[in-house]
């Protein structure tokens, strides 16, 4: 496995990492919390971090490629 595609294989397990804690937050947030709580802040944060890893593994993808032709 090559440095990038160690690092895309990081990237991919943040992500699910982050999805299941967000998915265990929103759980909580819909029992006890409004969408103007803390906590929903914290979960709309984490969203945000889980896309910008998505959009890192993708731009990994495309460096990748273009080494490799």
């Amino acid at each position: 496995m090559t440095g990038i595609e160690n690092a895309q294989h990081d990237l991919n397990d943040a992500q699910f990492s982050l999805e299941t804690a967000i998915d265990l937050l929103s759980s909580i947030n819909d029992d006890c919390c409004s969408e103007e709580s803390e906590l929903y802040n914290v979960i709309q944060h984490l969203m945000t971090i889980k896309n910008e890893l998505a959009t890192s593994f993708d731009q990994l993808r495309n460096v990748q490629t273009q080494i490799e032709h």
